[in-house]
């Protein structure tokens, strides 16, 4: 079953982002502690009207979720872009004994319908260059690569 989250989700979406953590902390430790976000700020996200954390449950447990966000360029302000109105994934996470079963792309297609509801015309995410499962899963979901964020230490 689909569905978006509620106030009463709170906890089960902090277990699961802690999951998320976990993985990127081994990924960039530098960056990245392994525990989720306060749950102050997973509430603030479900009861913000450009934000919605989709999740999939099974026998009663949720296992995943898909959090979208709706985004745009500054085009009202920055004369220089042009308006672009789209989905951003800030986030996409899956029980580790569930992963790989096409729990993953089921999430996906429910973000991209989501993104439709709301006329936007595209999905954006960001992902960790060293992250090569998630990269190869979102190629596979027909993202490509159009721009690169650099880092170099000091």
């Amino acid at each position: 079953m689909i569905r978006l989250a509620n106030e009463n989700d709170v906890d089960v979406i902090y277990n699961l982002n802690t999951e998320l953590f976990k993985v990127m902390s081994e990924i960039e430790e530098t960056i990245y502690n392994p525990y989720g976000m306060p749950k102050e700020v997973i509430l603030s996200v479900i009861n913000s009207e450009k934000t919605d954390y989709i999740l999939y449950i099974e026998d009663e447990k949720v296992i995943g979720y898909v959090l979208v966000e709706k985004a745009s360029t500054p085009s009202d302000r920055i004369h220089s872009f042009k308006e672009n109105k789209y989905a951003l994934i800030d986030e996409i996470v899956i029980l580790p004994e569930y992963r790989m079963k096409g729990y993953g792309k089921i999430l996906m297609g429910e973000a991209t319908k989501w993104a439709k509801s709301k006329k936007l015309t595209s999905i954006e995410l960001h992902v960790l260059s060293r992250n090569y499962n998630a990269i190869a899963f979102y190629e596979n979901e027909g993202f490509e690569e159009y721009q690169k964020r650099m880092r170099k230490e000091v």
